[in-house]
């Protein structure tokens, strides 16, 4: 496994077929760590990749179409109405107005448990479907190109929600 350093969280090598291609964090106010993730990419992705720029690369990382799993581990304790109220705030105003009800979707796919450190959650995002395992291992699925293309710019984007994330795995892909 792979450390993500400023948490000391672990990621696996390989997820859901996918090999690991960065890790950050995800941090509230500047400074309070709220979860450790990790991007897992098609090792294909990154061989087409080669010797494209920057701005090639953040495109088909922005592109919902190139397979890949974002796996969180919770790096403290949190309720699941308030990691599902964060994840929906980042989601809507990228959805432009579209497919609103997906959010509420997304809410429902989560048991009212709430969050401890060390909970993990997978979503994998497949073109217009997200597979979604939540923390207590249950699947379910999200069907819409809207939401899993504004899922794709939470993380990538040019606001990603962690910063470290995106650079780590603008380097990594590369690499796999």
């Amino acid at each position: 496994p792979m450390k993500e350093k400023s948490t000391g969280i672990l990621f696996p090598k390989l997820c859901n077929g996918f090999s690991l291609a960065g890790m950050g964090v995800r941090y509230k106010y500047g400074f309070v760590q709220v979860y450790a993730v990790g991007s897992y990419f098609d090792s294909n992705a990154s061989i087409a990749l080669r010797g494209s720029s920057k701005d090639a690369i953040e495109k088909v990382l922005l592109d919902p179409m190139y397979p890949r799993t974002i796996r969180i581990v919770m790096a403290r304790n949190l309720s699941i109405q308030k990691f599902t109220d964060a994840l929906n705030e980042s989601l809507e105003p990228r959805m432009k107005g579209e497919d609103l009800e997906k959010l509420d979707e997304f809410r429902k796919l989560n048991p009212a448990v709430d969050l401890i450190k060390g909970a993990e959650m997978e979503l994998t995002i497949r073109g217009d479907t997200l597979l979604y395992k939540n923390a207590t291992g249950a699947v379910g699925m999200i069907r819409s190109a809207v939401f899993t293309r504004a899922l794709c710019d939470v993380y990538y984007g040019k606001d990603a929600v962690s910063p470290t994330h995106k650079e780590s795995v603008l380097e990594g892909i590369l690499n796999l």
